[in-house]
């Protein structure tokens, strides 16, 4: 494979780093790609391959040594999302939210919540997790959210729904985002985990999806659900800051997301522009093909750099709202524009199922959208422009 030369990110991508990507891309090239097509076709929840990656890990990769996890920092994580991302988007993506939720319980969970939850998700026996914020009024504006939990003595009452799920048709633990308002804070939200099979708890209709076919988007609903004080996870009424306070590493992760697919396409694109001829000549001896190239080589390498600033600043505890709104929205932008260029490249093949072209260029059309719509990111980016001094 001879893209993306990582030898010229430079000190941005260490020889660890890359060790620990490369086991992720040959897990990927060995147990994703052969079926991810077939998955696609079916919308078939990738279940035993989501449970071969948690096995190793990945579906809880930033959870500390000390709580039983990987423990690897930021810019890692991102490398194996970009390398699940090439072959097998929708496990990537409920990788990603498995992934959210794991490193919010390992930031908020009480030392039983650990032993009940964390370490279980680290050592793989949970298979994937799932982050429930979004409902059918609430995407991108989170505060929006209607679903509701009453105190009832040493219980809380959840009732409502939750709709774009990921992983929601098949994971075993929620982290579930809901209204609670307290007397000095109407609008007050807390963060509860609710294990699937809870009574009153119920999985509703799985998406059917323009890409991402595979991924188990689901809704959910909450009919009378009573669940302890004790899965409340942080404090109650401050859930709004526990889901914020996770939203710019989401957005790097979904900008390695991005990168992963079109980086995909790129490779599909640069083959076949070596192989196919027209006009008897091969289509990477017309300029117009070889601009092309050149044009989605150097917007990989700028979001690329982008997402590796925004990792990195993670690491070293920085606040990195702006950069990290950055990073996904020239991630999503450029990957939508990379895929399009190389279905383009395919000509009337590209159109076809029987190209992976095809099921690349349906998969990249929602990174624009969910972690906050490229819309959303310019208003952080311009916020943090004008609001500085």
């Amino acid at each position: 494979m001879s893209y993306p030369q990582f030898n010229s990110f430079g000190p941005l991508i260490s020889q660890t780093h890359l060790e620990i990507r490369d086991n992720l891309l040959r897990f990927a090239e060995q147990q994703l790609a052969p079926g991810a097509a077939a998955r696609d076709q079916t919308h078939q929840f990738p279940q035993a391959q989501i449970d071969e990656l948690a096995a190793l890990g990945g579906m809880a990769m930033k959870v500390p040594v000390d709580m039983g996890g990987p423990g690897i920092d930021n810019v890692s994580y991102a490398l194996c999302i970009e390398a699940l991302s090439r072959y097998d988007a929708s496990v990537a993506v409920v990788a990603v939210a498995s992934n959210l939720s794991a490193h919010i319980l390992a930031n908020h969970a009480s030392a039983e919540q650990q032993s009940r939850w964390v370490a279980p998700a680290a050592q793989g026996k949970l298979g994937a997790l799932s982050f429930a914020l979004t409902e059918p009024s609430a995407g991108s504006d989170a505060a929006g959210i209607r679903t509701t939990a009453q105190a009832s003595g040493d219980e809380w009452i959840l009732n409502g729904s939750k709709q774009w799920i990921t992983g929601g048709s098949n994971a075993r633990l929620f982290v579930v985002f809901v209204k609670t308002p307290l007397p000095n804070a109407p609008q007050a939200m807390t963060c509860f985990g609710v294990e699937a099979g809870t009574t009153g708890f119920s999985i509703g209709r799985v998406e059917d999806k323009m890409g991402l076919r595979s991924s188990g988007t689901a809704q959910l609903f909450f009919d009378d659900c009573r669940i302890s004080s004790r899965q409340i996870i942080g404090k109650p009424g401050e859930g709004l800051k526990v889901a914020l306070g996770s939203i710019s590493a989401s957005r790097v992760a979904i900008a390695a997301q991005s990168i992963g697919i079109a980086e995909r396409a790129f490779e599909l694109g640069l083959d076949y522009a070596r192989e196919r001829t027209a006009f008897g000549q091969s289509l990477s001896q017309f300029q117009n093909s070889r601009f092309v190239l050149a044009d989605c080589r150097t917007e990989l390498d700028q979001a690329w750099l982008l997402m590796l600033r925004a990792a990195h600043m993670l690491d070293a505890d920085q606040n990195i709202r702006g950069e990290a709104s950055m990073a996904k929205l020239a991630a999503s932008e450029t990957c939508c524009r990379v895929v399009d260029r190389m279905l383009q490249l395919h000509g009337g093949n590209g159109y076809s199922r029987e190209y992976e072209i095809e099921r690349l260029y349906r998969d990249a059309r929602v990174m624009r959208i969910f972690e906050g719509t490229s819309e959303i990111q310019r208003e952080v980016i311009s916020r943090d422009l004008l609001d500085s001094k």
